[in-house]
């Protein structure tokens, strides 16, 4: 049966930018710029529906264009979008600076808008779900952090399992692991499990950890147990959304009975798929 998962995140657009040449202060640069539909929950919610889950996406948009298109590419997905529309803020964009992709590197600058407001209010009811996963930009900021808290509550209430995605290293402190505690699963990075203190440190507050470590593969750490499974080779064109992806793969297989090996090996085979092509959403 299909799981039936409820993913809390950010949805909007990304503004991808590929320059041709480096960029020069004062210069004027030719670059390869494209619009796609990006926030990291609403990619791992389309890479769930893609992979065969009956996924639910709970956000925050503007009232504006890029608000309503947020809802249709939901859809069309075969996400069902439990949106809230904010009349004050514009949906979320993420300009992403694309570099060296065959070493995953971009910079991405991000106006969360309308998701930075997302309040439990917005939240829809849990009940007949079978797993809730947070982004973490819904707790990295105090404007929506409330929401995420009271989702993660409210799942812990009901029995549903649940995962968080950190989501950005340079962002975790100490905090970050009181507000995850008891979660089932972390699906950090390497950069972020270090972030957190490491192994030991994450492993006192939550479940299990899931890390991926690029083209070298992720990691399952449970109860003293570890599992390790390499990332398939493959061309990477575009790192954006690898990571929500990941997540995706993890998460669909893992919760239909698999083995952690089975759940990396299906989360690290849909982030590959994810860099072979542009943009951070399947085709």
């Amino acid at each position: 049966m299909a799981p039936r998962v409820v993913v809390v995140g950010d949805a909007g657009v990304d503004v991808l930018v590929e320059p041709a040449v480096p960029a020069v202060t004062g210069a004027d640069v030719p670059a390869r710029i494209r619009a796609t539909p990006g926030g990291a929950g609403a990619n791992t919610a389309v890479w769930l529906a893609h992979l065969g889950a009956e996924a639910v996406l709970a956000a925050r948009v503007g009232a504006d264009g890029a608000g309503r298109a947020v809802a249709t590419h939901l859809l069309t997905a075969g996400v069902e979008p439990v949106l809230a529309v904010d009349g004050d803020h514009p949906t979320c964009t993420v300009v992403v600076l694309l570099g060296d992709v065959g070493e995953g590197e971009r910079t991405m600058l991000s106006d969360r808008g309308a998701a930075s407001r997302l309040v439990p209010a917005d939240l829809p009811d849990l009940t007949g779900a079978d797993h809730l996963h947070v982004s973490g930009y819904v707790l990295l900021d105090p404007s929506s952090r409330p929401a995420g808290l009271a989702a993660l509550a409210a799942a812990r209430d009901i029995g549903l399992t649940t995962s968080v995605d950190p989501q950005a290293a340079p962002a975790l402190g100490p905090d970050f692991l009181g507000w995850v505690k008891d979660v089932d699963l972390l699906l950090p990075n390497a950069a972020e499990l270090a972030a957190l203190g490491g192994p030991d440190a994450v492993l006192a507050h939550v479940g299990a950890v899931a890390v991926t470590d690029g083209p070298r593969g992720a990691q399952w750490l449970e109860d003293g147990l570890g599992w390790a499974v390499p990332a398939p080779a493959v061309e990477a064109v575009d790192p954006t959304g690898a990571g929500d992806a990941f997540d995706a793969g993890l998460l669909v297989t893992w919760l239909r009975g698999a083995s952690p090996e089975e759940a990396l090996r299906a989360g690290c085979a849909a982030g590959a798929a994810a860099v072979t092509r542009r943009g951070a959403r399947p085709r």
